[in-house]
């Protein structure tokens, strides 16, 4: 028979437990989390570089997450509407977005998203950040970025090709016409993969594009420049748009953000085993076949680029509407 003393005791702690996470609210839920799948949301179609680094990124994270990671794709307005979606979204901590330069201090600088890059999300870390080339075809007459820019500086019409009317890469390009007066038209594309093709086609003299490693080492493209801040370490002698005495150049992030209001400590799982996953030796070699960089930084680390860029090319969209 059950005495009064060890049901008093029993009430006791079933109250102190009920209480717990009202009196601890950091508690709550940290233990159990994750308990269900997480989403992981590419703001771009299938396929792309970003969808297929982050579906690895999501297999390598399941283990030490020890729930399935499902990879999302909701494509649509160069990732402005992803960002939108999650900033207005659930904070907790099962939505995960894998997000790129564009939509976090491009497009944000030129006009109103709907959402702040910085006070809207909480950046987890920076994985990746792929290298833009200025290329053109293997025989193709310039074989140099001054030449390229000293024969539309002469009058020569060039066309060039970017994934986007309001890329990164575009803005950098018109910015480094303005500066040389080079005559250079702007092809916009729906993919990488299109400018690429077009440019293999003839249709167009210039192609902006990332992944280009096998291309050119294939001898089917020329990397004439680098359009980041430093050289790919793939082709060390191609200079940067800086090093070339241009003073410009688009620093290409991919990473990964949660809605603003996530608990500190899923926030912290979360990082964790992102971090762990990207840092391995099998996503290193799965990026390797993609010809992409890791680039590991840290949320803050990421947040600081963001910042630092937003009024960067908020300068810029100043310069070119004069």
């Amino acid at each position: 028979m059950t005495s009064p003393t060890s049901v008093a005791v029993r009430r006791y702690f079933f109250v102190v437990a009920a209480l717990l996470p009202l009196l601890f609210p950091s508690l709550a839920g940290a233990a159990d989390y994750p308990s269900r799948a997480i989403s992981l949301i590419v703001p771009y179609g299938a396929g792309g570089t970003t969808d297929i680094s982050a579906r690895r990124l999501a297999a390598l994270a399941e283990p030490l997450l020890g729930q399935p990671v499902v990879v999302e794709n909701r494509p649509g307005g160069g990732g402005i509407n992803a960002m939108r979606g999650l900033a207005a979204g659930k904070a907790d901590g099962y939505a995960v977005i894998a997000t790129t330069s564009s939509p976090l201090f491009v497009t944000p600088a030129l006009r109103p998203v709907g959402y702040d890059p910085i006070a809207d999300f909480t950046s987890l870390m920076n994985y990746s950040g792929p290298y833009h080339g200025v290329l053109v075809r293997a025989d193709s007459p310039y074989r140099s970025l001054d030449e390229l820019l000293g024969a539309a500086a002469a009058g020569k019409r060039l066309t060039y090709g970017t994934a986007g009317a309001l890329s990164g890469p575009r803005l950098t390009f018109t910015a480094l016409a303005r500066k040389t007066s080079a005559d250079l038209q702007h092809v916009p594309f729906s993919s990488a993969s299109s400018v690429t093709a077009a440019l293999l086609g003839g249709h167009i003299d210039i192609g902006l594009v990332p992944a280009y490693r096998d291309m050119v080492r294939g001898e089917r493209l020329r990397l004439l420049a680098v359009l980041d801040d430093s050289r790919d370490p793939d082709f060390p002698a191609v200079p940067t748009l800086t090093d070339a005495g241009y003073a410009i150049e688009f620093p290409s992030i991919v990473g990964l953000m949660v809605p603003r209001g996530v608990p500190a400590e899923r926030v912290e799982r979360l990082r964790a085993a992102f971090a762990e996953a990207a840092a391995s030796e099998a996503f290193a070699r799965d990026m390797d076949k993609l010809s992409q960089p890791v680039r590991i930084l840290s949320g803050e680390q990421m947040d600081e680029v963001i910042q630092r860029n937003l009024a960067v090319y908020r300068s810029l969209a100043e310069e070119l509407k004069r």
